[in-house]
C-alpha cells in the first residue's frame, strides 16, 4: 500500500511539473505578442527570472525528497524553455523573413540565433533549476536557521534580475522621456522592474510568516542582500552573453 501511495504521489508531482512547464512556456510566448508598456509588464509577470525561478522554487518546496526537488525544478525549467523556443521556431517564426545587406535571406542567421539562445537558457535552467529546487526543499524541511538562510537566498536570487535592470536603467531616468509613446513604453518598463523587486520581497514575507522564520530575521536579511547582489551580477553576465549572440 505504501509503494502504491508513493508511486501515485510521484505521478501526481510529475503531472504538476509538466502542467506548470506548459503554462510557463505558453504564457511567456503569449506575452511576447503584446506591445508597448503593457507588454513590458506582462513579460515581467510571465517571462521573467522571478516568475520562472519562483515556479522552480515552489516545485522543489512541494517535493518529498531533495533528489526529487532538484530533478523536478530542473525538468520544469528545461521543458518550459524547450516549449517556448519551439513555439518561436514553429508558430511566430520571428527568426525568418529578414534580409542581409546584400539582399539575401537572413533566415540561417535567425535560426542560429534561436539555437544559441535556446542553448543559453537551457544552460541557465540546468544551473538554476537544481539550486532553486534544493532551496525550496530546505525551506520546508530544514531547521529554523537553515530554512531562514534558504528563504533569504531565494528572495535575493529572485530579485536579482530586477536590481540589475534598475542599476542599468534607473527609473528616474526612464520616466523623464517626453515623447508620449516612448513615455508609455518606459512606464511599463519601470513597473516591470519594480515587479521583479517587490514581489520577491512579498515571497520572503510569506515564507518568513509561513515557516515562522522572523525570530532569525538577521539571517533572512543577510542572505537576501548577499544573494541579491550575486544574482544581479549573474544576470548582468547572462544578458551580456545574450546580447552578444
Amino acid at each position: 500500500m505504501t509503494d502504491v501511495a508513493v508511486g501515485g504521489s510521484c505521478r501526481s508531482h510529475a503531472a504538476v511539473v509538466a502542467a506548470a512547464a506548459v503554462a510557463l512556456g505558453l504564457l511567456a510566448f503569449s506575452a511576447d505578442s503584446v506591445a508597448g508598456g503593457v507588454g513590458q509588464v506582462l513579460i515581467a509577470l510571465t517571462s521573467s527570472g522571478f516568475v520562472w525561478g519562483l515556479a522552480a522554487f515552489l516545485v522543489g518546496r512541494s517535493a518529498a525528497t531533495a533528489k526529487r526537488a532538484v530533478g523536478s525544478a530542473t525538468a520544469l525549467l528545461v521543458l518550459a524553455t524547450l516549449l517556448y523556443y519551439l513555439l518561436v521556431l514553429v508558430v511566430s517564426r520571428r527568426w525568418s523573413g529578414g534580409t542581409l545587406e546584400d539582399g539575401t535571406s537572413a533566415d540561417l542567421l535567425g535560426l542560429r540565433s534561436v539555437a544559441m539562445m535556446t542553448a543559453l537558457w537551457l544552460t541557465g535552467s540546468l544551473i538554476g533549476g537544481p539550486v532553486l529546487g534544493l532551496l525550496g526543499h530546505i525551506v520546508r524541511v530544514g531547521n529554523v536557521s537553515t530554512s531562514a538562510l534558504a528563504a533569504g537566498s531565494v528572495c535575493g536570487l529572485l530579485s536579482g534580475e530586477g536590481w540589475q535592470a534598475v542599476m542599468l536603467a534607473p527609473p528616474w531616468q526612464l520616466l523623464t522621456v517626453s515623447d508620449p509613446y516612448q513615455a508609455e513604453f518606459f512606464r511599463g518598463v519601470v513597473v516591470g522592474e519594480l515587479v521583479k523587486i517587490v514581489l520577491p520581497i512579498v515571497v520572503l514575507a510569506w515564507l518568513g510568516t509561513a515557516h515562522r522564520l522572523w525570530r532569525v530575521w538577521p539571517t533572512l536579511l543577510t542572505a537576501a542582500i548577499a544573494s541579491g547582489a550575486l544574482s544581479a551580477a549573474l544576470w548582468y553576465v547572462l544578458y551580456a552573453a545574450a546580447h552578444s549572440i
